[in-house]
């Protein structure tokens, strides 16, 4: 008697919730856009920053163009007197689409320190960064089939390195390889009218980054879950970046932000103030590269 006065209660309750359940619509709260910069600069390269505005999350496809922050005044400065940027572009034939940018002229040098300011119509952003970074060097390179994250059972290219001893380090994965407009992407077909009939080299950056605390001058392993398709035999180059703190820290910190929207259980993660205060998100770094190293795709 009391099962069946229990399963009568479960489903008069199912039934009153079913019935209660009401479409609401939730209006976006205001939004204040705010100066987002990136720059990672390389020694013996040309240096380039991304100065744009942000957007809210459910605003959609956007024009890359409307982005931009236009007629900024970009200068890096170092003892060797301050490089005046310009506006500039490239094309991207995976998304068809063009990403703008300030591009310098001089090339990075090697342990110098550089002042970057950016000025637009309402306020000017300062930082510094120093680039005296000792570059990784790869071990070797395997590739797993199957390994387990929080997201379930992944293939993985597996890099092997020696940390550099007595410094605090900080790196990402690189992969430069070829696609076609066959190539799948997260298993989505790429079938981008901009690719055709050509090859192209991308370059696949890693979205975790790693920190040597506590493991500092030994062996780091990193798993990658390569993020388009590929064929046996497939020849690719993969370097490590060794990156400061800076760059560290705001990458981090977009990776768990992308976790918590992706996975429910995960804590969310909001961008927090860095070189720029509250003026402006994103930050102003340096990088090094280790030598390349030749991969091929078993499988």
């Amino acid at each position: 008697m009391m099962k069946k006065i229990l399963s009568s209660l479960l489903l008069a309750a199912v039934c009153f919730i079913i019935g209660c359940q009401k479409e609401i619509i939730l209006s976006q709260p205001p939004y204040t856009s705010r100066p987002s910069i990136q720059g990672l600069i390389e020694p013996d390269s040309i240096p380039i920053i991304y100065f744009n505005r942000t957007i809210p999350f459910f605003t959609g496809s956007t024009n890359t163009g409307s982005l931009v922050i236009r007629n900024a005044i970009v200068e890096l400065t170092s003892v060797n007197g301050t490089d005046i940027f310009y506006l500039d572009s490239t094309y991207d034939r995976i998304l068809c689409k063009y990403f703008y940018f300030y591009k310098g002229t001089t090339p990075i040098l090697w342990n110098t320190t550089y002042n970057l300011s950016i000025t637009d119509s309402v306020e000017n952003y300062t930082a510094t960064t120093t680039t005296a970074i000792s570059p990784s060097t790869i071990d070797s390179i395997t590739y797993t089939s199957a390994f387990t994250d929080i997201y379930g059972e992944h293939e993985g290219v597996i890099v092997y390195l020696k940390d550099v001893p007595s410094q605090v380090n900080y790196y990402r994965y690189e992969m430069v390889r070829i696609i076609t407009d066959s190539t799948k992407y997260r298993e989505i077909n790429l079938s981008s009218y901009c690719i055709g009939l050509d090859t192209i080299t991308i370059t696949e950056l890693g979205r975790s980054v790693y920190s040597d605390q506590n493991i500092d001058g030994q062996e780091i392993i990193i798993i990658v879950e390569p993020a388009y398709s590929h064929y046996e035999g497939l020849e690719t180059l993969v370097r490590i970046q060794t990156i400061d703190k800076a760059a560290y820290d705001f990458y981090d910190q977009l990776d768990k932000q992308k976790l918590g929207i992706l996975n429910p259980f995960v804590e969310p993660t909001f961008l927090k103030d860095g070189q720029f205060g509250n003026k402006a998100i994103g930050f102003f770094g340096c990088k090094t590269h280790s030598p390349p190293l030749a991969f091929v795709f078993p499988e």
